[in-house]
């Protein structure tokens, strides 16, 4: 039999995997030390998870053919698949060794390095490519993550900028230009341009130029919910494509669930020190054990917190899976015989979205961690609220939706501070006069809305804005910003960062706290609400930007959300001028006695979401939008 790896390549390419794995292990039956076979068949074991078998093969090809650099590089990929990064970097090193001239080793030695965190060495490499080919994107983009790692942010944007050399040659760079930017209120670029390239990218989602490029970029400017779906459902194609034909056959208990208890399994790398384990505080103790049975699979570091020990102590079953592929998860989870599969990472850091596209259980719900649509195919259900989500809306979401009767946000009524606020002195902030605060992080913060908390401040006299300190550069933007704006820079206070019963204490001394617009404080929402503070938000029109209102009107504060910006400004001027009104509202939130503080009732209503979408799976229906009624 004559092989035709190409055929072969062509085969892979169109999906046609058993047949091409076929014809593979036919020719190595009768030459089992052909490379080009050995190598090919590797790489299909690494396409459907296999990548212990994937590393065997890879190696055995490069035992045949140790001289050439690709094979290397090949079983260095799959070896990083399986967390042996300390092998895959060595086999990296040799392949770079073996083509000293060639770009894609050295290139390859990089992303290798940035991914085991040794960002000098990463930029080094990277420099070293650049020297040769000044014009490399992924090697610009590779020494600016370094640098801004090594907070040399001015630098990291520089050479960037450097390196753009505009939208057809790397939309990769623009975007990290465009994030790093962000992250130190650098508003230089032109953010109607930055739209228009989006909104060109939702167009044609799969062109090879947005290969990688994360969807939530989509949030942060203005285009129509339908271009963030079209960039989000071309995201999780890639995913699926990859992964899917890996997928998992969840095994079934004998009379299915009938009568047992559905068993439930949340998924998450923040099972430690993290604002989402804040929001979640008590939910899984607080899970009705006669009908339910409920494990945690954690993707993340074990810190020792009191936030993992709590989770690990109130569930069924508890799996550290942080060292494991994503093959190795999904069938963890299936063998677990998990019923309904949350997922609270969506595409945040350290997700594993690749676990969903395998199907690791019948039903998947995407849930708090990522404010946004996944796309088409990942999960089944996306759980929202009648704000977050108001009707029509679900043509902006890849998922059907599950709407909660008042907020899609879980709170920990628990975590209100139960310390006074220190004395403002303490806190560099004036004795006398209003203050402003946004805790929220620095790439939240657009021109627009920045505009109007100057405007604000120009109105209301004495006051001061209050601001989370992200990063020194953005300190020193947006002093620059202000004073551009006639507002004496000195007005804006800068705070670090505290443990979260401490920030919740000193956030009382906050008279009223200003939302942003393009992205809300989400648990920094929840935080405002439990000091008893105010909140002013202007939602938009797609998911990320109505949290705080979601909160609000599950808190009963739904006048505090304005549908203008100069409404905004407005609301946030006569709070300012009216401490009775402030008092009022602090001292209704201070009761606590609505919706949104419930965490019991929030629990309640979650299990009524997840056993109906249960039960439409066991009878046989699709997915389909439904509302949870109120209790």
């Amino acid at each position: 039999m004559r092989l035709g790896p190409e055929e072969v390549r062509a085969w892979v390419a169109g999906g046609r995997i058993e047949e091409a794995e076929a014809r593979l292990r036919l020719h190595l039956a009768e030459n089992p030390d052909h490379v080009d076979s050995l190598q090919l068949l590797g790489h299909l074991q690494f396409l459907r998870g296999e990548h212990g078998e994937a590393v065997r093969l890879t190696a055995l090809a490069v035992e045949q053919a140790p001289e050439v650099a690709f094979l290397r590089t090949n079983l260095a990929e799959v070896l990083a698949a399986l967390g042996r990064y300390e092998e895959a970097e060595a086999q990296h090193r040799a392949a770079a060794a073996l083509a000293p001239e060639a770009i894609e080793p050295r290139l390859a030695l990089a992303r290798c390095l940035a991914a085991r965190g040794k960002s000098d060495e990463a930029l080094a490499c990277a420099r070293h490519i650049l020297e040769a080919d000044p014009a490399q994107a992924e090697a610009s983009s590779i020494a600016a993550a370094a640098l801004a790692q090594a907070q040399s942010m001015p630098e990291a944007i520089s050479l960037l900028r450097r390196a753009d050399g505009g939208e057809a040659q790397s939309a990769w760079l623009r975007v990290q230009r465009f994030l790093l930017e962000a992250e130190i209120c650098d508003w230089s670029q032109d953010r109607d341009a930055f739209a228009a390239f989006v909104a060109r990218w939702a167009e044609s989602p799969r062109d090879p130029r947005y290969d990688g490029l994360h969807p939530f970029v989509a949030w942060h400017v203005d285009v129509p919910d339908e271009a963030r779906l079209a960039i989000a459902q071309g995201y999780a194609d890639r995913i699926i494509e990859r992964f899917a034909h890996a997928a998992t056959q969840p095994k079934r208990r004998a009379g299915a669930r009938a009568e047992g208890r559905l068993r439930l399994g949340y998924l998450s790398a923040d099972f430690h020190h993290h604002p989402t384990m804040h929001l979640l505080g008590g939910l899984f103790a607080a899970h009705d054990r006669s009908r339910f049975e409920v494990f945690a699979y954690s993707l993340g570091p074990d810190d020792g917190s009191a936030q993992r020990r709590r989770v690990a102590a109130s569930v069924d079953g508890f799996a550290d899976l942080r060292g494991a592929t994503a093959l190795e998860c999904a069938r963890r989870i299936a063998e677990d015989e998990i019923d309904v599969l949350v997922d609270l990472k969506g595409y945040t850091l350290e997700a594993r979205p690749e676990i969903l596209a395998m199907r690791a259980a019948p039903v998947q719900v995407t849930w708090l961690g990522y404010p946004a649509t996944l796309g088409a195919g990942l999960a089944d259900y996306a759980i929202v609220d009648g704000v977050i989500a108001p009707q029509g809306a679900a043509r902006g979401f890849g998922e059907s939706l599950i709407r909660m009767p008042h907020s899609y946000q879980i709170v920990d009524g628990a975590a209100a501070p139960a310390a006074p606020a220190p004395a403002r002195r303490e806190m560099d902030l004036p004795e006398s006069g209003v203050v402003f605060a946004c805790f929220n992080a620095a790439y939240k913060i657009e021109p627009r809305i920045f505009s109007a908390w100057m405007r604000i401040l120009a109105r209301v006299a004495p006051s001061v804005l209050w601001l989370y300190r992200s990063n020194r550069w953005c300190e020193q933007n947006l002093r620059r910003e202000a004073r551009a704006r006639g507002v004496d820079p000195a007005r804006i206070v800068f705070a670090g960062t505290l443990p979260r019963q401490d920030h919740l204490a000193r956030l009382r001394s906050a008279d009223v706290v200003l939302d942003t617009h393009f992205i809300n404080a989400h648990t920094g929402a929840a935080d405002a609400l439990l000091a008893s503070v105010p909140l002013v938000t202007f939602p938009g029109s797609g998911f990320p930007s109505r949290v705080a209102a979601s909160a609000l009107a599950a808190a009963g504060m739904r006048r505090l959300v304005c549908d203008s910006l100069q409404a905004y400004e407005e609301c946030a001027v006569e709070l300012a001028r009216s401490p009775r009104a402030r008092a009022e509202i602090r001292e209704r939130l201070a009761r606590r006695d609505t919706p949104y503080f419930d965490a019991g009732r929030f629990v309640q209503a979650l299990e009524r979401a997840l056993e109906t979408a249960w039960r439409r799976h066991a009878q046989g229906h699709t997915p389909a939008d439904f509302d949870i009624p109120g209790s």
